[in-house]
């Protein structure tokens, strides 16, 4: 009689638990969707649909969402190495492990360096080694722009401020969202953004740091400091 109980206790937790994560609530806007990530990190990088499957990563773990985010399963990825971006290649996707270049100063960033690739659209991860045999293949991905269907270009938009007038040191800080003509696209709160992506139906993707309610030297978080994703529900011309 006692193994039915357990199972039926054991049943009743998950049940509970599984309930908790389908019911969390995802704040809601005119313009945009908004995912908040599964741990108190800012999200590094997106791929894939929001209306499919969706991996974004928070630095050192992936994970998977086909529920537009009312619940993530963490993906088998085995490393310590810190995640910046995903490349897709054919059927193959590489997780990327390092940034080359700086966009505070207006230059494209680029995330480098596979160090793992997935076969099952990220749900596991296997160590990738040999992309360096090739000499005339460098795999790398913007990740403070990308490119619209249409050929409209979208970067992230940064500020600098210097500490003080005499200083030397500066704060970077993001400010939102730009096109190659000139347009700003206002975001509903401010963070430190990370990177842009866009999906097959031209939709952008914009990942970040938890919302902000400082900024410089009275630099704040509003509350949690899990990571949030936006998706602009209309494609961008």
């Amino acid at each position: 009689m006692k193994l039915p109980l357990i199972s039926c206790l054991l049943l009743l937790s998950l049940g509970a638990c599984q309930k908790d994560a389908e019911d969390e609530v995802q704040p809601e806007y005119a313009d945009w969707y908004a995912l908040r990530a599964p741990d108190d990190r800012a999200i590094e990088a997106v791929h894939g649909d929001i209306d499919g499957t969706l991996l974004i990563t928070t630095g050192y773990k992936i994970y998977r969402t086909t529920d537009r985010g009312r619940t993530w399963r963490t993906a088998d990825y085995r490393s310590n190495s810190s995640l910046l971006g995903f490349l897709q290649l054919q059927d193959t996707l590489l997780i990327l492990n390092a940034q080359l270049g700086s966009a505070s100063n207006n230059a494209t960033a680029y995330a480098i360096y596979p160090s793992y690739f997935s076969l099952d659209q990220g749900m596991t991860w296997k160590p990738y080694t040999d992309w360096r045999r090739r000499n005339d293949f460098e795999p790398k991905v913007a990740r403070n722009r990308a490119t619209s269907a249409s050929g409209m270009e979208y970067s992230i938009d940064f500020l600098v401020t210097p500490v003080s007038p005499q200083s030397s040191s500066s704060y970077i800080e993001t400010v939102g969202i730009r096109t190659s003509m000139g347009k700003q696209l206002s975001l509903p709160q401010e963070h430190q953004l990370t990177s842009v992506y866009f999906d097959a139906s031209s939709r952008l993707y914009v990942t970040g740091s938890a919302p902000l309610c400082g900024r410089g030297k009275d630099f704040s978080f509003c509350g949690e400091q899990n990571g949030v994703l936006y998706v602009s529900k209309k494609p961008q011309p």
